[in-house]
């Protein structure tokens, strides 16, 4: 998700009309905010690994602190992971949105053939993204709120019920996971240029090129022309004055 919201911020910063915001959109400054992500996620992760063990009777992974489970629980796990992200999205989407209308309104009129469909693609592509995300971060976020509510009737809980607890955790999760790979299918179905992109580069790495084939008509003519004109140098018979 933090890559998701690091490409909404790129997509709102080439759209800007702003200079200065569209520089954000470079390579130099995509170098430093890159490891960003990897160094926030470590540090959060951390007291994880100091206070989460497997817990009996099923040796799940849980809190081993009580205060850090209501840490993690009623903070990290629900604003990390599924508020913040969504407000990202859903903030950077609008604001993208915003971008593309009012350089489509300033632009001359033979460009509004070419940036009205630029603009479907991108509106496109980002609604689509956006409503993914949402759609498969919504059962992670009404867990955590199942979770919370029933936090202190945790320790009660039968084997079965837990075990139908670690089992919706481990699905939420894995319908969350499908941010990761979203994008790539969205930009496949939602922009033709990407899918020609897609098929010349294919094309060219499996070398499945069509064949260009020379004609030789001309060449033919040409033979036979050069060997008319050796034909008739060959017939001249010299005159010989006497």
């Amino acid at each position: 998700m933090s890559f998701l919201c690091l490409s909404a911020f790129d997509r709102w910063a080439c759209t800007s009309q702003s200079a200065r915001i569209r520089q954000l959109s470079s390579i130099s400054v995509a170098r430093y905010i890159f490891p960003i992500p990897f160094i926030l996620w470590s540090l959060v992760n951390i007291p994880f690994l100091l206070y989460s063990d497997l817990v009996p009777p099923i040796f799940t992974c849980f809190f081993t602190n009580d205060l850090f489970m209501r840490i993690g629980v009623l903070f990290l796990s629900p604003v990390l992971t599924v508020l913040l992200p969504l407000i990202v999205l859903i903030l950077f989407g609008l604001l993208t949105y915003r971008n593309i209308r009012l350089v489509s309104h300033i632009r001359q009129q033979p460009n509004q053939t070419r940036m009205s469909t630029w603009e479907q693609q991108m509106t496109r592509m980002m609604l689509t993204q956006t409503l993914l995300s949402i759609f498969c971060t919504l059962p992670r976020a009404i867990y955590i709120v199942y979770a919370i509510a029933t936090l202190d009737e945790s320790t009660k809980r039968t084997f079965d019920e837990m075990s139908i607890v670690a089992l919706v955790d481990q699905l939420t999760v894995s319908i969350t996971s499908i941010n990761f790979a979203s994008s790539f299918y969205i930009f496949l179905l939602a922009s033709p240029r990407f899918r020609q992109t897609i098929q010349m580069y294919l094309k060219r790495g499996l070398h499945l090129g069509q064949n260009q084939v020379t004609p030789t008509k001309n060449i033919a003519l040409t033979a036979t022309t050069h060997t008319g004109r050796q034909t008739a140098r060959g017939t001249i018979q010299p005159i010989v004055q006497s």
